[in-house]
């Protein structure tokens, strides 16, 4: 039940980052004002609070607070790669560089050497993040550092919540944690430059279908990342980390039957090359993310 629970989870994943995509590039919106309006939304899981409120240890809260920060970062840089890349190249390649992130992290500050396991993950991890990335046309090192930032930071923040979120009543953390994700935006309004950057949004296409489509988004997305944050506790992060090859393969059966019937949407390369491409890499991705995790 598990396991179905978590590719439910990751089917899930995959609609939201296809609508991340759609209304990133299709509908124009720039991707502070994104993060902007997602993270504050997000606040609408407080009005839960007064139910599930308990006393923490200032540390406790702070580790939170801390946790929200970095999550609010890692989103902006992940919606702005997105928005500029393609989404099935762009979220395989990030969440494959999470657990490689760890494992070098691992390596390099001395807290153990690579087993057999780890190595012939990373050396299917490794060329499957480089397969899915490369465009024979197109090579930006801002684009891929971009993308490698984001994955830094996803990797920081996961060990950040579940390190401070063991401890009590997970949605009392999770109120914390909100409250931190907002903090950077709400702070960078202060900003004349900033918040013309985030409230105009005069360039954005079809407004009224456009927010709704964002309000829907909203609603799986807080679905979803209530499901993570549970998943992440109660369940063996090993299982929800070796299970995320799924999102990858629906997200790419998503972006080719959008391509087919609405290319404008997506704005994928697609071609018969490009399409074995992105296949092979996303099962050595999904091969090295189970041998890794299972």
């Amino acid at each position: 039940m598990t396991y179905l629970l978590i590719i439910f989870f990751y089917l899930i994943s995959s609609v939201v980052d296809v609508m991340d995509k759609v209304l990133l590039s299709a509908r124009k919106i720039r991707p502070l004002t994104y993060t902007f309006f997602t993270v504050v939304m997000g606040l609408i899981l407080l009005l839960a609070w007064p139910w599930v409120y308990e006393p923490l240890g200032f540390s406790r809260i702070l580790l939170d607070v801390f946790s929200g920060v970095l999550f609010s970062v890692a989103m902006y840089l992940f919606f702005k790669a997105v928005s500029e890349g393609e989404v099935s190249r762009v979220v395989p390649f990030i969440f494959a560089v999470v657990p490689l992130t760890d494992l070098l992290v691992s390596v390099f500050t001395g807290a153990n050497l690579l087993s057999i396991k780890e190595f012939s993950a990373l050396c299917l991890l490794l060329p499957g993040a480089f397969l899915i990335a490369y465009k024979k046309e197109v090579f930006s090192s801002r684009h891929i550092l971009l993308k490698v930032l984001s994955a830094l930071l996803w990797s920081i923040y996961y060990a950040v919540w579940q390190y401070s979120a063991t401890g009590g009543n997970v949605l009392n953390h999770l109120m914390w944690n909100r409250l931190g994700a907002a903090l950077p935006v709400v702070l960078l309004l202060a900003l004349p430059v900033a918040r013309r950057n985030i409230l105009g949004v005069k360039n954005v296409e079809k407004k009224k279908q456009t927010s709704l489509l964002f309000f829907l988004k909203q609603i799986l997305g807080g679905v979803s990342f209530v499901f993570l944050s549970f998943l992440l506790v109660f369940s063996k992060i090993s299982v929800v980390n070796g299970l995320q090859g799924f999102r990858y393969i629906f997200l790419f059966l998503f972006a080719l039957i959008l391509s087919y019937t609405h290319q404008h949407l997506l704005q994928e390369q697609l071609n018969k090359k490009v399409i074995w491409q992105k296949f092979a890499a996303i099962c050595l991705i999904f091969g090295g993310t189970i041998i890794l995790f299972v």
